[in-house]
């Protein structure tokens, strides 16, 4: 009888809090209520690895009421038409990118070609990583790929300006880029 009784209060307790909260407003919500003013939402989008993009500033999205809120991907913007930048160190250097939504607990493997072409196998890494490698003159090719049980992977790989050579950025548990 007495465990019944402490569950029933614990159960309105909590109850009676979730009520306060949602009458009260404290809850955080992006929705604002019918006939009040509009919730806002401050974002700040950043640009890619090693873009020669200035820093993003804040933005202050204002929601009407009725509005219901979609989550947006948002794919880096192509850097060719960007204006190239002085070579940073050594004019060869090219740096692998991985990025993405890494799951907890879920290993990500990555594997690329060192300066010599030779391929290398990184596991259990951590979101976002790079790599910096300077290849030599006859090394076969610049690779790198990423594999996942299920997070979404993205990969560049950039010049020494900065500029992305190639990317693939379809969220996917793999991904590839080689040129």
């Amino acid at each position: 009888m007495r465990r019944t009784a402490l569950t029933v209060t614990g159960t309105l307790a909590v109850a009676a809090a979730t009520a306060f909260v949602i009458n009260t407003g404290g809850a955080a919500t992006t929705i604002g209520e019918s006939g009040g003013t509009p919730a806002t939402r401050t974002v700040v989008a950043t640009p890619g690895p090693r873009t020669t993009i200035p820093p993003a500033t804040a933005v202050t999205v204002t929601l009407p009421p009725s509005a219901v809120e979609t989550p947006v991907s948002v794919a880096p913007a192509p850097l060719a038409d960007t204006p190239a930048a002085q070579p940073i160190g050594d004019p060869r250097e090219i740096v692998y990118t991985v990025a993405g939504n890494q799951r907890p607990e879920d290993v990500v493997t990555v594997v690329y070609a060192d300066d010599t072409g030779t391929l290398r196998t990184i596991e259990n890494v951590s979101l976002p990583w790079t790599m910096a490698v300077i290849p030599s003159p006859d090394a076969p090719v610049n690779y790198v790929t990423a594999t996942s049980f299920g997070s979404q992977l993205n990969c560049w790989i950039t010049d020494a300006t900065g500029a992305t050579v190639t990317s693939q950025v379809q969220n996917t548990i793999t991904a590839t880029c080689n040129r």
